[in-house]
């Protein structure tokens, strides 16, 4: 007899407040077939707490009151974890959320109901609502400049110890099924060719004193790293000796990696700190649970830049994961990969035609999306997407780890991009199984999925007698 599907959903601690414990679960459950809860317990971005933003439509439950959340922690947190670091607890201000305690009160409801609850913690600080915790500027990235960076650094000890004091807290004060771990963003290369992405700027990081003594011990000459760098910059935002060279802005980086390859080595260094912070998540988790399931929730980027997918090496990620939730949220991946096109045709491919850029840059991903570039945004991506890549994950995991594709339920995206429709929904649930996924997640999170959308997963899943 098969083992059926995991079917996960992200949600946040307000829907739990503002529709009730039972509520929501018997709903995700019944309507979506949902048998494993998601559950934002630590962010700084509202793309996984709080209520729908603003601009999008109503999805037909909870209420329709816009929230300011600010993010922090949802769940109790004790003081005796965090003092082998200079940055302490931080609750979530938030007044609706007040005094509730998100796993405590989930938990028993989901296991009375058959359901797993994972803690879904996310690094993100995109919004910088990060401004509101203590001593936070004391972890922050230095860029090229010396200045602070918006960002914190993955290798500063004082960041390092409070992700470890934030995830002992929980794996020792819950009983959790799982514990999945999110950041979106990418080493100082990929940054600043990208221009930032949607979420930062083109600044490229970092030169702490931590990442420089780092440098050192690999034999990078950080002052020779913070030139490259510098030069850049200057390139992509058109200096760099633009104006007089009669090469394109592709030749002209290759020159500027053959004379600086310390660029290349600083990126490199940057993601190795990033997977060192992963490993040690996984080997704390493991140390102390070994039961608790950990996973990596890989950012949407590693659709879109050649360069990020090949650091996320998933084969070697299988190392340290039990799971993978890889995002494909294929309506909004048009918007996103159009704008992303857009940033490296104005900084890596200047002058170059951005149907040619995309027709490359399918090609060498692995996905044969038969649309005009100009389309994109309203067209999107097919289900084919979907399963091509969920396809990739499982070859390279190999059975290591379980495969979960995040599938797009009503991601928020502006009024001229696509909006996800129940076909929509089913198709990509389709295409994840038929790529060979363990089971999937429904994203971005509960207060803005349409119920006719969640009806359509339950109802997909139905007729598969997978429910």
């Amino acid at each position: 007899m098969s083992v059926p599907p995991l079917v996960g959903i992200q949600i946040g601690a307000v829907s739990f407040v503002d529709e009730g414990v039972d509520g929501v679960l018997d709903l995700v459950r019944d309507k979506a077939g949902v048998n494993a809860v998601f559950v934002a317990t630590q962010s700084f971005d509202r793309g996984v707490q709080g209520r729908q933003v603003a601009g999008q439509p109503w999805p037909g439950h909870g209420p329709r009151q816009l929230d300011d959340h600010g993010g922090g922690s949802y769940v109790t947190q004790h003081p005796e974890f965090y003092t082998r670091t200079g940055i302490g607890p931080y609750r979530a201000p938030d007044a609706d959320v007040a005094g509730f305690d998100v796993l405590e009160s989930v938990i028993p409801a989901a296991r009375a109901r058959g359901m797993a609850v994972y803690s879904f913690v996310l690094e993100n600080t995109h919004s910088g609502l990060t401004r509101a915790v203590p001593r936070w500027p004391a972890v922050l990235q230095v860029d090229a400049w010396g200045r602070a960076d918006n960002y914190a650094c993955v290798r500063n000890p004082d960041y390092v110890n409070w992700w470890l004091a934030v995830i002992e807290d929980q794996v020792k004060s819950y009983p959790l099924d799982g514990l999945m771990f999110g950041s979106e963003r990418n080493g100082p290369l990929g940054n600043t060719l990208g221009g930032g992405g949607f979420a930062r700027n083109a600044n490229p990081y970092c030169f702490c004193q931590y990442c420089v003594a780092a440098g050192n011990l690999r034999g990078i000459d950080a002052r020779r790293s913070r030139e490259g760098y510098l030069a850049l910059y200057e390139l992509v935002t058109g200096g760099g000796g633009a104006a007089t060279s009669t090469d394109s802005s592709f030749v002209r980086w290759l020159r500027l990696m053959m004379t600086y390859p310390e660029v290349v080595a600083w990126d490199q260094l940057w993601h190795d700190g990033y997977q060192d912070l992963q490993k040690r998540i996984y080997g704390e988790v493991k140390f102390l649970a070994p039961d608790v399931q950990v996973g990596w929730h890989i950012w949407h980027h590693n659709s879109f830049s050649p360069l990020y997918r090949a650091q996320m090496n998933l084969s070697d990620i299988a190392d340290y994961a039990d799971f993978v939730k890889p995002v494909l949220y294929n309506n909004c991946a048009g918007y996103r990969l159009h704008h992303h096109i857009q940033a490296v045709g104005r900084s890596l491919f200047r002058g170059v035609d951005e149907q040619t850029i995309f027709d490359l840059y399918r090609s060498v991903l692995g996905y044969d999306e038969n649309v005009r570039f100009e389309d994109l945004p309203s067209v999107g991506l097919s289900a084919d997407y979907v399963m091509r890549e969920t396809r990739r994950t499982a070859i390279a995991m190999a059975g290591r780890s379980q495969v979960y594709p995040g599938l797009d339920v009503n991601v928020p995206t502006p009024s001229h991009v696509k909006k996800t429709t129940p076909g929509d929904v089913r198709a990509s649930v389709l295409a994840a199984l038929e790529g060979g996924a363990d089971g999937f997640v429904l994203s971005r999170k509960y207060s803005e999925m349409a119920l006719e959308n969640l009806e359509a997963v339950g109802a997909t899943l139905r007729e598969r007698r997978m429910a």
